[in-house]
């Protein structure tokens, strides 16, 4: 194993500043005047790291960046996703060389990804008048769509007899608006005489990039409404409330802009003229702990306050107003394949983890089942890093809604960010059988435990959550001797280089 002596992690950072203070700026053109190309662009994929020194290095040297983009953040003993422009390779190159870690180009032109990722998408809006002159809608899954066309979508679903087939009810309401004044809306589907069911939380495109999130919930949409034989009992025992796009500027953005955008569009104090909040590290429980920043230029900067973007603001305030009703809450990004649990804010576990694992365990039999698309369940410390202010842990933690899970669609990083459209279907169907699963999961054990799920049954109260699981002391702060086990001259790099050190991006 190779051991990393002081002076090179010291060496290290001042690579890291240079690259920073030297490259970053000349990179910087977030003002939305110009297309950004990334032709030439290469992703990268190291070797394992052997020890937790590589993965705190190359944290510190390279986040925030410009230039070089994390897919996957470092950990120990496994491999780190890079994107690094043609001006800054030789930089990352260099980097991996003196940590002594190999890596292989997965990719030497992710511009060619980009163009093969939505291929269909010009010919389907040329045939669509022609092939679907009744429809009174865009969506067709095997295209990646513009935020316009969903929103369509969405009111097509209010206004017509699209949801006749299940006899279900589909509702409207605009719950915000973004930095850029564009409609938040939320959907909600019901079954039944208007009673109230317990109800079941969806979002999706909470992270701009991730196009296979808004994709899915939307594919997710439709089966609810329109396939009885899939959905009638999913219907029949809860209500479903739907955002299929959260961070709707950052995703109009990936499609006009800068195609791997990931936050908000809101203007930040950084005197480089950097933008956006990462929307996963703006909820108020344990916000500003660990795996965030500061930073205004990193992609994981958590907001000057927690909920300052009106995108969060806005859904939680529509989560608190239901959620004596909502009962459990889902959420979805990508890519990874995972299905993630609280706690993610530290490696801690709340004193009912064992519950959430037995029904997340259902829902990923059920997913794995469709394809055989393999998925992996626990906790974000678990499985990847901590990471504070997320909306799964706030969703239990802060509105005490007791199942909350985090979806890490497909895939495992052949495409990463660029999954092909090819892949919209068989992702929405595979995951509309996970939630399926949770979902009767969830009704049985609500039967289990004598609470009804017919519209004619009361609801339980809301379990007092925030006082059963007491916020803890901010964990982002932790010893740097916890971390690089010996060095306790670490210690003298401050705790910004150990919240930086333990991010992840999910």
């Amino acid at each position: 194993m190779l051991q990393l002596p002081l002076t090179s992690v010291f060496l290290l950072v001042v690579i890291g500043s240079i690259l920073n203070v030297v490259c970053g700026p000349v990179e910087i053109d977030e003002s939305g005047l110009t297309k950004k190309s990334y032709s030439g662009y290469k992703l990268l994929r190291t070797s394992p790291l052997t020890e937790s020194k590589m993965a705190e290095a190359l944290m510190l040297s390279l986040d925030g960046k410009h230039g070089v983009h994390f897919w996957t953040f470092p950990k120990a003993h496994q491999t780190t996703d890079i994107l690094a422009s043609p001006r800054l390779y030789p930089h990352v190159k260099s980097l991996l060389e003196e940590l002594g870690v190999e890596h292989d180009i997965v990719h030497e032109d992710i511009d060619q990804l980009i163009q093969q990722e939505n291929a269909d998408a010009a010919a389907a809006a040329e045939i669509l008048p022609v092939s679907r002159q009744l429809a009174a809608h865009r969506m067709d899954w095997r295209t990646y769509h513009r935020y316009n066309d969903i929103y369509g979508y969405c009111q097509y679903l209010t206004q017509s007899k699209r949801a006749s087939a299940t006899g279900a009810t589909v509702t409207m309401e605009t719950i915000g608006k973004t930095t850029e004044n564009r409609d938040i809306v939320l959907l909600k589907v019901s079954k039944g005489n208007g009673a109230p069911k317990p109800a079941i939380w969806i979002d999706g495109g909470m992270h701009a990039r991730e196009w296979i999130s808004p994709a899915t919930v939307t594919y997710i949409l439709d089966t609810l409404v329109s396939n009885p034989q899939k959905s009638q009992e999913m219907l029949d025992e809860f209500d479903w409330y739907i955002i299929p796009v959260i961070n709707v500027d950052g995703y109009e953005y990936t499609h006009t802009n800068d195609r791997f955008w990931r936050k908000t569009r809101s203007r930040t104090a950084s005197f480089l003229g950097c933008r956006g909040v990462d929307p996963n590290r703006n909820w108020d429980y344990q916000w500003g702990g660990a795996g965030t920043s500061n930073d205004p230029c990193s992609e994981i900067y958590r907001g000057p306050n927690a909920f300052s973007e009106p995108e969060t603001k806005s859904v939680s305030n529509a989560i608190l107003a239901r959620r004596d009703q909502i009962k459990m809450y889902l959420t979805f990004h990508s890519y990874s394949q995972m299905l993630i649990l609280p706690w993610g804010y530290a490696k801690t576990r709340p004193i009912d983890y064992s519950d959430l694992y037995s029904l997340g365990l259902k829902g990923k039999q059920a997913l794995e089942k469709t394809y055989g698309t393999q998925y992996r369940l626990g906790t974000a410390p678990d499985l990847l890093y901590s990471a504070a202010g997320g909306s799964d842990d706030w969703a239990k933690g802060g509105a005490g809604i007791k199942y909350s899970y985090t979806f890490e669609l497909r895939d495992t990083g052949r495409f990463g960010f660029s999954l092909p459209a090819n892949q919209i279907v068989p992702t929405g169907e595979e995951t509309f059988n996970s939630v399926k699963a949770l979902a009767l999961g969830l009704r049985d054990t609500m039967k289990g435990q004598g609470i009804g799920t017919q519209q004619n049954s009361k609801l339980p109260n809301r379990p007092n959550y925030p006082s059963r699981y007491p916020i803890l002391p901010k964990p982002g702060i932790v010893s740097a001797k916890s971390l690089t086990e010996t060095d306790d001259t670490l210690t003298e790099l401050g705790s910004n280089y150990i919240e930086e050190t333990q991010s992840i991006l999910i």
